[in-house]
């Protein structure tokens, strides 16, 4: 019965009677698409690809195994255990070249055919692996209870069946089915009837016409059953799925799966390497959106309140005339009001205000005082001159003063002093 799952597209390769077959599913079923010479002129490798491929009996070892139990958690213990004291367990560092069915199931007891590919013979296998290995018996349907005799790649082969399974199978060393051939079959087959495994046959089915003459009926003779000749059919596959896998399969998934790491590795890298350039492109083109966003926020702006500057020169302007405490006639009451404080002894002399106003820009301003004390020495100029300084009123200016040396005046000794003040830049003004 063929596999629910099983792909079929890239076909089944299995041995022909002389050569390498591959065949494909199509409408009709399976059919015969390409042969192949057995090697060293061509074998399995002249295929690109086969989904399943189908080892000869040549290559494996069959091995029926009776076990006391119907527990399936023993009989793998069970097998290997036979398959150990028969000399016949594969010993490999990967994959699997061993492979069992049920043949038979009891209450207490299961009767299982193992399977062991040859580990001497070296793989011949599609270029492209397969995803999948039979045994060829497997691969087509076998009557109940016969004995199935067939041609692989110029030998004859045969099988036994208990029920519709496989209980044992075998490659012969003649290229031809002769009357000696039955003796050999049955000295083969004497054990498994000796212990039971080989209960009776229904017949013998031949596939294969290299039959010599009498040949058919000393097989008759020797097991009792009827003979009769037919075609091999096409393949199938079978419901299980063999777990088989060639240690040469196994090592090139091991390489496929470091190649692929190392490409994901190389890859990862590689992103990260990019990803540090797109990082600050993004920032940058993030950076210059924000830039083009303030551009127009600030043009907005521009547009109004971009006469502001104007707006505030024309208000300075006005400040003369807006500002009672900017008239001349009150800054110079503050510069007189210091003289009638205690312990005055200065006098001024004269005192001049100047304020320009321009067209644009801001208005300058100057006071400049001139004065002289009638003490000995220069304390009451600068006392005045601190006073000045001190006056809220005149914070707007910048102050500097400069005490002369003493000098006669009418016959009573004076000291002059001069006292400068200079209207202070807007923002400076703003800030004391």
């Amino acid at each position: 019965m063929k596999s629910p799952g099983a792909n079929t597209e890239a076909g089944i390769c299995l041995p022909g009677e002389q050569s390498w077959e591959l065949w494909k599913h199509g409408s009709s079923g399976w059919q015969l698409a390409h042969t192949a010479p057995a090697a060293p002129e061509g074998g399995p490798a002249s295929f690109k690809t086969a989904s399943v491929f189908g080892y000869p009996v040549s290559a494996a070892f069959a091995v029926p195994v009776r076990a006391a139990t119907g527990d399936p958690d023993l009989l793998p213990d069970i097998i290997e255990f036979q398959l150990e004291k028969q000399g016949l367990k594969p010993e490999t560092p990967v994959g699997n070249l061993l492979d069992w069915r049920t043949v038979e199931r009891e209450d207490a007891r299961t009767l299982l055919l193992a399977s062991v590919l040859n580990a001497q013979m070296a793989d011949d296998l599609p270029r492209e692996a397969p995803a999948r290995f039979e045994i060829s018996p497997y691969l087509f349907y076998l009557p109940d209870d016969h004995l199935v005799i067939w041609k692989e790649l110029g030998r004859l082969v045969f099988c036994v069946t208990r029920g519709d399974q496989p209980v044992y199978y075998h490659a012969l060393s003649t290229t031809s089915l002769t009357t000696g051939t039955a003796a050999e079959i049955e000295q083969l087959l004497m054990p498994l009837f000796t212990q039971g495994i080989i209960t009776n046959l229904n017949g013998i089915v031949l596939w294969t016409e290299a039959v010599e003459h009498g040949a058919a009926e000393e097989l008759s003779r020797t097991f009792g059953a009827k003979v009769r000749s037919e075609r091999r059919p096409k393949p199938t596959l079978p419901q299980e799925a063999s777990s088989i896998v060639p240690v040469s399969v196994a090592m090139g998934k091991i390489r496929a799966a470091k190649l692929r790491r190392i490409r994901n590795i190389v890859i990862g890298c590689l992103v990260a390497y990019l990803a540090v350039p797109a990082f600050f492109g993004v920032r940058y083109y993030l950076a210059y959106q924000d830039l083009d966003t303030l551009k127009r926020k600030m043009n907005t702006m521009q547009v109004q309140y971009g006469n502001v500057a104007a707006t505030l020169a024309q208000q300075r302007v006005m400040e003369v005339v807006t500002r009672p405490e900017t008239y001349p006639i009150e800054l110079l009451n503050q510069v007189l009001t210091p003289l009638y404080q205690p312990n005055s002894q200065a006098r001024l002399l004269s005192i001049e205000i100047e304020r320009k106003v321009p067209d644009a820009g801001a208005q300058t301003a100057s006071i400049a005082i001139k004065g002289e004390s009638n003490a000995a020495n220069t304390v009451p100029a600068t006392l005045y001159a601190t006073r000045i300084k001190n006056n809220p009123a005149l914070k707007e200016f910048t102050w500097d003063s400069k005490a002369q040396d003493q000098k006669d005046s009418g016959g009573s000794p004076v000291v002059p002093f001069q006292i400068n003040g200079t209207l202070k830049a807007p923002e400076n003004a703003e800030d004391q």
